[in-house]
């Protein structure tokens, strides 16, 4: 059976044994002649939602245990990747350009949404952090300087997200310096940065049940009124891709490259349909770039560059999927979200979907970084879990469009592009 299967099916069980465990049973005592068998499932109520809860924990605890090295070896090895001195230039500026203003104005879309919609308002969930956390608002300088790491070896032991990205940054920037005395370390952080993604599978094997004891555990406290938020939620990621879509990149193929709209969306079919049945923007790639040439007349040069770049830094839908969670959450416990908290948001969310495989289920430990870093607690993944694969048919669909719209984009600036082959593609293609 599929993961997401698994993990609907856990969020399902843990809604009943949620609904089942936290419901007043109080006025069926009354008339009950023997309840010794309720009143003993009464008494270990309270133990029975603590197992949940700590069961739940765990899992949550693995995906921390994932954060730093996966956020470090991922920007390491994706910033040496796409550096090609050969390339870079007019071309990677451009690129880099249209992915970093469309990533923004994506994850834009999705805090305006969640802030219209509110689906977390009147939910009111307790945090055990809220204390913790009360005092903790910094100024901009505060911030801008407490990004900087005066120890990584600190940063990776406390978790801090921000100081590790930085570190990150750095770190790759050194070993592009370095160039060939710095293979074996790039080597030896690719490898590590592929054994965290098989870790990765490995943890998110057990979501189903870590979803289960967390939905059991706040059902059983909160009620069933968690549940319409849930479609709220998928509502505002879906309003937010669809913009992205129709406005963003439209508007885009009209006004940067332009090109006629029409076209570019027969040419580009066939990868929406992988992209929306796989939800992984890499599985994409070949399709993706087999459609840019083939279909739409772009370069092989441009289409095999801008496409495999943003197929590992560009992730629109990605992007927006951590925003309206993390929106979602706050609003949930409660917990104000300031502007420099916004700040955080946009820049965590940015860097997220770049070190963000294109692949199915990272979402959810992407987004322990973006909590993590927002001071958001960690349990609120467990309410947005169980709609992640529905989230995700969207999102990659979302993710590989901007890359194709990029390759598009520069193509014609760079007059790479047989626009009559564009202009020409059919639907029957």
């Amino acid at each position: 059976m599929k993961l997401w299967k698994k993990i609907l099916i856990g969020l399902v069980a843990g809604i009943l044994i949620g609904l089942l465990v936290g419901f007043d049973y109080s006025s069926y005592l009354a008339t009950m002649e023997d309840g010794k068998f309720l009143k003993g499932f009464l008494h270990y109520k309270k133990d029975i939602v603590g197992f949940l809860e700590s069961l739940g924990k765990v899992f949550i605890d693995l995906l921390k245990m994932l954060v730093g090295i996966i956020i470090f070896s991922s920007i390491v090895s994706g910033i040496c990747h796409i550096h090609d001195p050969k390339k870079l230039g007019r071309i990677g500026l451009r690129t880099f350009s249209f992915y970093f203003f469309t990533t923004l104005i994506a994850i834009s879309f999705g805090i305006f949404l969640t802030y219209l919609f509110k689906p977390g308002a009147n939910l009111d969930l307790a945090w055990a952090g809220a204390s913790l956390n009360a005092n903790k608002e910094l100024s901009v300088l505060d911030f801008i300087f407490s990004i900087v790491p005066s120890n990584p070896i600190a940063s990776f032991a406390t978790g801090n997200v921000l100081q590790i990205i930085v570190f990150g940054i750095l770190f790759a920037l050194a070993i592009i310096v370095t160039g060939e005395k710095a293979k074996p370390v790039l080597n030896f952080i690719e490898s590590i940065a592929e054994i965290m993604y098989n870790l990765t599978h490995f943890i998110m094997k057990l979501a189903p049940y870590g979803v289960f004891a967390l939905m059991a555990a706040a059902v059983a406290s909160i009620g069933i009124k968690v549940i319409l938020p849930l479609f709220w939620v998928l509502l505002c990621n879906y309003l937010a891709c669809f913009l992205q879509i129709f406005v963003v990149f439209c508007l885009s193929l009209k006004f940067l490259a332009r090109l006629q709209i029409g076209p570019f969306f027969k040419g580009m079919k066939d990868a929406i349909v992988v992209a929306f049945t796989t939800n992984s923007s890499s599985a994409t790639l070949p399709v993706s770039i087999e459609c840019a040439t083939d279909h739409l007349g772009v370069s092989k040069d441009i289409a095999g560059f801008v496409l495999s770049l943003g197929s590992t830094v560009n992730m629109n839908g990605a992007a927006v999927g951590q925003a309206v969670a993390a929106i979602f959450i706050a609003q949930a416990y409660n917990i104000e979200i300031t502007a420099f908290k916004i700040i955080i948001l946009f820049f965590t969310s940015l860097v997220s979907a770049i070190g963000a495989a294109g692949i199915p289920g990272t979402g959810l430990v992407m987004l322990s970084v973006v909590l993590n870093a927002m001071g958001l607690p960690l349990e609120g993944i467990a309410l947005v879990a169980g709609i992640d694969r529905l989230r995700e048919m969207l999102s990659s669909v979302t993710n590989i469009l901007g890359d194709a719209v990029a390759a598009v984009y520069v193509a014609k600036k760079e007059k790479q592009i047989d626009e009559k082959q564009y202009h020409a593609v059919t639907w029957l293609e």
